[in-house]
């Protein structure tokens, strides 16, 4: 589950993600970056291979979150490997 990070923890460390290919379900939205589930309790984090934020996108990466995944949007999280 998504969470908020300690005070003053910029790049808090993520656990180990077993990541695997999926059968693409017809309710999920095709985009350009990828395709969109637009369920509630999931957060769609887009994965860097660096820092730099842009060219060095790889993919999305659905996380479950008990926020709103808006607030995880506006606060502009993303995962870097």
């Amino acid at each position: 589950t998504l969470l908020e990070s300690r005070l003053k923890e910029l790049m808090p460390p993520m656990p180990v993600l077993y990541i695997r290919a999926v059968p693409v379900s017809p309710s999920w939205e095709a985009s350009a970056v990828g395709y969109l589930r637009h369920q509630e309790d999931i957060y769609e984090c887009p994965v860097f291979i660096t820092t730099m934020r842009g060219p060095t996108y790889l993919f999305l990466a659905t996380l479950r979150t008990t926020e709103s995944k808006h607030k995880w949007t506006l606060t502009g999280t993303a995962l870097m490997l």
